[in-house]
């Protein structure tokens, strides 16, 4: 049975006990305000029931890979923002900027940005993101991050480095609560092995990047949203 992609809870999970604390705090207080950035339907969004549990069967299409449907063409992807690699020159900088912004980092995120393998770039390189979904795809029952990953390299989408994961959250700083954006990117072990990318998330308590499962066969929503890179790059310098 495929293991269900949970942002929200996620995102909890992989926090300190504090960062833990203060969602749990805001959630709580946006439930009693009737807040529905984070509650009903937009909460509902990020949180994914498992087939097997909400038919109360396992379900034969949990072993059975995805097959994308219509989907949007590359011209139909509009870019969403642009950032820069190369800003912060390696891991102490990167963990200083978010001090300065009182960003919060969950953590398995900050254990592997300070991994061999996260690497930070040694030039100014402009890249253009896009934000799709699993829908956008063609995915309409969801998919793996492994069918995900394949689709949009088809479709002309490229996967992110790693470094996009906190040079955006450090570029975007109005995201919208209960927003959770995952970086489309190959994933980095941590010291016990573990596959773990990066989320862009506002979950009520303050603008966080968090760890997630990176696992290949990882299933997720499709309404879940990810970034990509545009085919549309610019060097600067």
């Amino acid at each position: 049975m495929w293991r269900e992609r949970s942002p929200a809870l996620e995102a909890v999970m992989v926090m300190g006990p504090e960062e833990r604390r203060r969602w749990c705090t805001a959630l709580a207080v946006a439930l009693c305000l009737g807040c529905t950035s984070i509650t009903g339907t937009a909460f509902a969004e990020q949180t994914i029931v498992p087939n097997a549990i909400a038919s109360g069967t396992t379900s034969p299409a949990s072993t059975t890979a995805a097959i994308p449907a219509a989907h949007k063409s590359l011209g139909q992807i509009p870019v969403w923002k642009r950032i820069t690699l190369g800003t912060y020159r390696g891991v102490d900088a990167v963990r200083e900027a978010f001090d300065a912004q009182r960003l919060g980092i969950g953590d398995s995120a900050n254990e592997i940005l300070g991994r061999p393998a996260f690497r930070f770039s040694r030039t100014r390189t402009d890249l253009d993101l896009v934000v799709v979904t699993i829908a956008d795809l063609g995915f309409a029952g969801g998919a793996t991050l492994a069918e995900i990953h394949r689709q949009a390299l088809q479709v002309g989408l490229h996967l992110c480095p790693a470094e996009v994961g906190p040079i955006l959250r450090l570029a975007y700083l109005d995201q919208r609560v209960g927003e959770f954006l995952h970086i489309a990117m190959e994933p980095v072990a941590t010291y016990r092995g573990d596959l773990v990318d990066l989320t862009i998330a506002n979950g009520g308590a303050g603008l966080l990047m968090v760890g997630g499962d990176g696992n290949p066969g990882l299933k997720v929503a499709p309404s879940s949203k990810f970034i990509f890179v545009h085919p549309s790059r610019v060097a600067v310098e």
